[in-house]
């Protein structure tokens, strides 16, 4: 048993060493081809024209049976010896620094990639001391680069010495880079678009200024991206196409960027509204909400989230689900709101003009004023919608309202309307 224990021993210890020859043996011989295919890449990327169009990249390759990944990063370098991606400035453009790195399949844990570095001159003069250049980052809503974007770059007002350019500058890379060179130094207008696009700040074709001095570059970021269609339902919380709301209606559109609320020029109950995909997507009510400040209380009622949950103190409101989508796809949701009957106004114009507080609704009120119109009423029982808050009703026999309605409100618990004066509670769903 003794001599049974030691040969066990012994066996196992030529069978891992075998092992470990037989893996290093293979590690060696894989390294050796992707230090091969290392300096290839380096190769091909010397003998590029064009080394604008020498951008990062990923390869895959197979050889004897082993897949190799070969991953290339490139940047500028500048005359002041700093890396300048297309999102940032500094010196004139002078190298483009190359780094390649070839990792392979049943690498030892242990093995560092294979890594080929080189610098590439351009084949052409690309700076002039007396001229600037400009370096325009596009990305994506995943903050990836954006290909294929149109850049422009016209003198600003003032122009301080800025000429119109000579030639047009290329489409944005894979990285989404694009470089204006040789510019007179002075202030540009740049500006980007591509079809059915649109920035943060849900501008179709967004402008930036810049200025660039001379044997300098100075650079321009934008996120811009294809917009993605958001369908909004008004009313859904009314029996679909029995509800007017506004024909004016502002639709409030909060993301983690600046708010957007576009006013509407018609009375539709559903709309679609192209704007930019962010990945969190927008929290969207009808009215116009206004954050608060240190300046101003802000228009909080159209939100639900900003009204107090009754006999709970301090606690909020119903949040908003989030609506999103990708770059250039569709969603559609639907979007509360007050709603209730106006009876004996057949033949009327109707006008709805927002209160500063809605009583009992804890921090949610309105320091501006909304002011909303629905046009003529075409029925004696009419079923309306207007964003949650508190508001004094118009009528008139034109479209000039100035006469508070009196009678013939009628709307749902805890929602009240006394004299004209109407508060739409979100904290309860509200039917006609």
């Amino acid at each position: 048993m003794v001599a049974m224990m030691v040969f066990a021993m012994i066996a196992v210890s030529v069978a891992y060493a075998l092992t470990l020859s037989l893996s290093m043996g293979s590690d060696n011989r894989s390294r050796e081809a992707a230090a091969n295919l290392a300096a290839q890449e380096i190769d091909l990327n010397r003998a590029v024209e064009d080394v604008f169009t020498l951008v990062d990249a990923d390869k895959t390759t197979t050889m004897n049976g082993t897949t190799f990944y070969l991953h290339r990063e490139t940047n500028w370098v500048t005359s002041t010896s700093a890396d300048a991606t297309c999102g940032s400035g500094g010196g004139q453009l002078k190298f483009k620094r190359v780094n390649v790195s070839v990792t392979w399949d049943g690498m030892r844990a242990s093995t560092l990639p294979v890594r080929a570095d080189t610098v590439i001159a351009p084949g052409t003069r690309i700076n002039d001391p007396m001229l600037g250049t400009i370096l325009v980052s596009v990305l994506s809503a995943s903050g990836a680069g954006n290909a294929g974007v149109t850049v422009t770059a016209t003198p600003a007002s003032p122009a301080a010495g800025a000429v119109a350019l000579t030639e047009t500058p290329d489409p944005t890379d894979a990285q989404g880079c694009s470089y204006i060179l040789k510019v007179a130094p002075g202030n540009y207008n740049v500006s980007v678009s591509r079809a059915n696009s649109a920035d943060v700040n849900q501008k179709p074709t967004p402008v930036t200024f810049v200025g660039v001095g001379a044997g300098s570059a100075a650079s321009v970021a934008f996120q811009y991206d294809l917009s993605g269609a958001f369908t909004v339902n008004y009313a859904s919380n009314a029996a679909a196409g029995t509800t007017q709301i506004p024909t004016n209606l502002d639709t409030t559109f909060k993301s983690t960027y600046p708010l957007y609320t576009p006013a509407a020029s018609n009375n539709a109950l559903s709309k679609v509204f192209p704007l930019h995909p962010f990945t969190s997507g927008y929290e969207i009510f009808s009215g116009k909400y206004v954050a608060p400040s240190a300046s101003s209380p802000g228009c909080l009622s159209p939100n639900p989230a900003e009204w107090t949950l009754p006999g709970v103190g301090g606690a909020v409101g119903q949040a908003v689900p989030a609506a999103a989508t990708v770059a250039g796809g569709t969603v559609a949701t639907g979007v509360p709101m007050g709603v209730l009957t106006v009876s004996g106004l057949n033949g009327q114009y109707l006008k709805a003009v927002s209160q500063a507080h809605a009583p009992g609704t804890g921090p949610a009120g309105c320091a501006g004023t909304m002011t909303y119109t629905f046009g003529k009423l075409t029925s004696n029982a009419a079923s309306i919608a207007l964003p949650y808050g508190a508001w004094q009703l118009f009528s008139g026999g034109s479209a000039t309202q100035t006469t508070p309605v009196l009678v013939g409100l009628t709307t749902s618990a805890p929602s009240s309307a006394v004299a004209g004066l109407v508060t739409l509670d979100p904290r309860v769903v509200v039917a006609p």
